[in-house]
Parts: structure tokens; sequence; C-alpha cells
């Protein structure tokens, strides 16, 4: 059994009585403006609102930490935090800079996100509208962490997905046709904010004493992300969720997770320090397949947007499938496609207006990833594939006639 669990497994059990002080957060929920309660699913999304009151939330609303001026601050802040904890990354584990997060890829699949025929029409915007009928992707497999290490260790997994040769004007420049969808195997992200998760990510790169000792200041907004840290036995075994709000359509906020279409039960040695991407390369000698949802915000209260770690709960807002990622076997192990994977850039950013990230957890993620980016001068677009064109039909008259220089045309090159 692993430590973490062993620790604070108690304290769960017991509902955290001696520290829920320290962690109780209270919603308040005040109605949305009217601008928002009007807004028609293809308008832009709207920005962020003064709060009302502290921690307040209503439906389909962003609301300022402080101020517009105040949140621009603490973006540019943090994203020299997580230069310099990558460059402390870098030098504690005697590794090249990477990734701020999810440093270690276990490898990248390419396939296809097929919308389901039956989806249900609340879903059908962006790039699940009835105008599409799916979308390449290239999906990306990680743990949580910053720097390499086993894959036994204690630790977060991700699951990226990038789908590619969608239209339109992205919210950022760098790349042009394509939109992420990030996921990791936690419910919630770690904090109900971003001043809370780059307090966790500073303490984190320091060790895990320092994370535990933050994670139990913070039991209701921390801790629950960090309990879910264990050791995992397959990336195709757990569920992926998104962790923050966002956008499907001007009007309306959701949340979106994924997991294998069918359940898994595979069972490798741990033994192995990559034994998740044996695994998952053993998986991938057939085909994979994701089942795509999303969650609708219900009220503001039981369903927040900028209140990161209250988890959407599926018996409230229920989990809605809108697609599936079929991934064909495939051999993803080469040292080129190692390459091109630890090349690519996932951001929340990169995306339509339909489906803008919300809260102020994802607001600053535009401004962190972007900085862990280009500190590691990492960044590219894949091109979606494109069907070549049919060759005309051959013209019988200009065939050559079968004979030596017919056999020497069609030969292949000497070597």
């Amino acid at each position: 059994m692993s430590v973490l669990p062993r620790i604070l497994g108690p304290l769960l059990s017991l509902g955290l009585s001696g520290l829920g002080a320290l962690g109780c957060v209270r919603v308040h929920v005040v109605p949305a403006p009217s601008a928002v309660q009007s807004v028609a699913p293809e308008d832009a999304p709207l920005s962020p609102y003064d709060a009302p009151r502290p921690r307040a939330e209503s439906m389909n609303t962003e609301y300022y930490l402080g101020s517009e001026v105040d949140e621009a601050a603490g973006f540019k802040s943090f994203a020299q935090q997580i230069q310099a904890i990558q460059d402390h990354q870098s030098a504690s584990q005697d590794q090249p800079v990477q990734r701020g997060f999810h440093g270690k890829g276990h490898g990248c699949l390419q396939g296809t996100m097929t919308l389901l025929p039956d989806r249900d029409p609340r879903t059908r915007f962006g790039v699940f509208a009835d105008a599409h009928e799916g979308w390449p992707v290239w999906v990306r497999f990680s743990n949580g962490v910053g720097w390499k290490q086993a894959d036994r260790t204690l630790d977060a997994r991700g699951m990226a997905v990038k789908l590619m040769g969608v239209p339109g004007e992205k919210l950022i420049a760098d790349e042009a046709a394509t939109q992420d969808f990030l996921m990791t195997n936690s419910p919630a992200p770690v904090g109900r904010n971003a001043e809370e998760f780059m307090r966790f990510a500073h303490t984190n790169s320091r060790g895990k004493p320092q994370t535990i000792g933050y994670a139990l200041t913070r039991p209701r907004t921390v801790l629950p992300a960090v309990t879910k840290t264990n050791a995992v036995d397959s990336m195709l075994a757990i569920q992926y969720w998104s962790g923050g709000a966002y956008h499907l359509g001007a009007h309306q906020a959701v949340k979106f997770t994924s997991r294998a279409c069918e359940a898994s039960e595979r069972t490798p040695s741990r033994k192995d320090p990559d034994y998740l991407r044996t695994d998952l390369q053993d998986a991938a000698q057939e085909e994979l397949c994701f089942t795509f949802f999303v969650q609708l915000q219900v009220d503001a209260k039981r369903t927040p947007i900028e209140d990161a770690a209250r988890v959407w709960d599926p018996s409230v807002s229920p989990e809605l499938p809108v697609a599936e990622i079929r991934l064909p076997a495939q051999d993803f192990t080469s040292a080129e496609q190692d390459g091109f994977c630890d090349a690519l850039s996932f951001n929340p950013w990169h995306s339509i207006s339909a489906h803008q990230p919300m809260g102020h957890i994802n607001r600053a993620r535009r401004f962190v990833y972007e900085a862990s980016r280009a500190h590691r001068d990492g960044g590219l677009e894949p091109q979606a594939p494109v069907e070549p064109a049919a060759e005309p039909e051959a013209d019988p008259a200009a065939e050559p006639e079968e004979g030596p220089e017919a056999i020497e045309d069609t030969a292949p090159p000497a070597p």
C-alpha cells in the first residue's frame, strides 16, 4: 500500500474533523448578471465580472478573484513561478528542463474522435455541433509531475486530446487549427483556484513532506486531489476529468470526462519503472476506445465554476456521452515519435470560443502553460491528415505495350 494513503486515510475516514475548519469554504450563490442570462450559444463568451461578494457563484458566470488588475498581476507572477519551478525540478532531478507538469509521457497515439449520432441536443455546439461527424486526434498519456520518475511512484496521471483540422479563430494564436481537451485522473484539480494550485506546485517540487504538509492545511480543496495519487495498474483502467469548467457554447458551462469504452482489468508488473508505457504499447496491439462525456452545470451551488475543487457529482450532473475516441492498433514507441510527442504543446486555450475555459484556475493556465512551453522551447502544431487525391482513370490508349520498355519503366531502382 502507498505511503500517502496510509498517512491520510485515517484522517479522511474521520471526516477530517480536526482540520475541517481550515478548509471550510462556503459558496455564495448570487443571481447571474442580466447579460449572462440573455447570451446566445453563438455569441462570444462574456468576460468575468467583479464579484458582488467573496466566493460568489452564478450560473454560467465567471468572477474575478479580487479585480481584473489583481488577476493580471497574479498571472504574471504565476508565469515566473512556473519557470522557476521548472529550473528547480531540472536541477534537483538532474534532468533537462521539461514541462512544468506532466513531464513524463507514456506515448502519443493517433486516432479519431467520432461524434455519437444520438448525443444529447444540449451538447451539439462547437466541435460537437451537427455540422461535424468527427476529428483526427493525437492523444498523449502522461504522469503528473514535471520530471521523469518510476511509474509506481505516487503521482497524478493525464490524458490530453488534441483535435486537428478545427476551423475558426482560436483563443491564442500559437496553433491555428487545433482544439485541446486536457484531463487528469482526479475529478477536481488541486485547489479551488490558481493561487492554491501554484502553492501546491511549489511545495510538490520540494518533496512529499512539504506536499503533505500543505495538503493538510487545505483538507477540502487540496487534500482530495492529492489522495488520488495512488499508483495505477494501467492508463486504460482509470477515468480522466477536466477539473475546471468550460463553455459549451457561450450560453452554458460544462465539465468533461473520459474513460475506456469497456472496463479494463490489466495488471502489469510494477517492477518495470516504465510499466505504464509497456502496458499501453501491449494494449495498442489492438484498437483502443474511450468514451468522451460532458456534464452540464445544473446550479451554482452544487456545480460551481470559480470553486474548481468542488466535484460535479454525476448524480447531480449526469455524464452525457458525446463521442468515442478510437485509437487503431499502432506502434508508438519509435524514437522519432517520442521526439514528436515531447515537442507537442497542450493548452486548454488552444480552443475555439465555443469551448473557452472558465474559472480562475483556467484563466491562469493560459499564462502558466504558455510560460512552461516557452521555457522548455516546446511547441509543435501537428497537421490533420489529408486524404490523397483520387488518381485519374488510366487511358488504355496511353498505356505502354508490354515489353522490355514497359518492364524497365516499372522496375524498382537499382541499389
